[in-house]
């Protein structure tokens, strides 16, 4: 942190959900996804479908079946969701009921950390600019905007599956960064998955900072990237815009 010469950040631009806070709140994701399922008429118990999520991670982590551990794009997102049905006794789903339980997680309630809203006001005195890149459903849209019109402009919010770019794609960080009339070296993004939002913030989308919020304490990788840092808070990023 000491080498990092953060006075020239002019834009702070954040993931959504699980950095500035968590859809449903503290809750299990067995727990999120029974809510979530509840919502378009499918009924799990949180236990069992956690028990599904474990079943599905360990078949893709031994090649017997295939998809991603945290899937960032529509399609794998809603695969994921169709594989976890088919474990959970239901194989066929059809596309517009995964389409629609893809659209619905926009609308679980979302419970902000303690520490956004201040931090957000810390930035946003210092005169930067704020903005949103999140991998979200359109759907999302009316929440960000409603819950954050002191800080960030309709504009500035830049959703996925409206422009069909998904972090890490190096499109959708350069995108962001002309909203803002920003050089993409002047701009720092803050999520809180390493490789997708603090990593490819830098090294795809050419930003000049990517903090990891990992507010969950992992162990840091001895070769992180020059310009990724990790933070335990979002109060922690103004050292990284104030740095000399």
């Amino acid at each position: 942190m000491s080498q990092f010469k953060g006075n020239h950040i002019q834009a702070v631009l954040f993931d959504w959900d699980m950095t500035l806070g968590a859809t449903m709140g503290g809750v299990s994701i067995g727990e999120r996804l029974a809510a979530l399922f509840q919502r378009v008429g499918l009924f799990h118990e949180s236990e069992t479908i956690a028990d599904a999520i474990e079943q599905y991670q360990e078949a893709v982590r031994s090649g017997r079946l295939w998809g991603h551990l945290i899937p960032q794009e529509k399609a794998d997102i809603i695969h994921y969701y169709q594989q976890l049905l088919a474990i959970l006794g239901q194989p066929e789903v059809p596309p517009p009921l995964a389409e629609q339980i893809y659209s619905e997680y926009a609308h679980l309630p979302f419970v902000f950390y303690e520490d956004t809203r201040p931090a957000l006001a810390a930035l946003a005195e210092r005169g930067l600019r704020l903005g949103i890149i999140t991998n979200h459903s359109p759907a999302i849209r009316p929440v960000i905007e409603r819950e954050l019109a002191e800080f960030v402009s309709p504009e500035h919010i830049l959703i996925s599956g409206e422009l069909d770019l998904y972090k890490p794609d190096p499109a959708i960080f350069q995108e962001a960064a002309y909203r803002l009339e920003t050089p993409a070296q002047a701009c720092m993004y803050i999520g809180d998955n390493l490789q997708v939002d603090a990593i490819g913030a830098v090294m795809a989308g050419g930003y000049g900072c990517g903090l990891w919020c990992d507010r969950a304490g992992e162990a840091i990788p001895d070769d992180l990237p020059p310009g990724v840092y990790r933070i335990r808070e979002l109060s922690q990023s103004l050292a990284y815009v104030e740095a000399v």
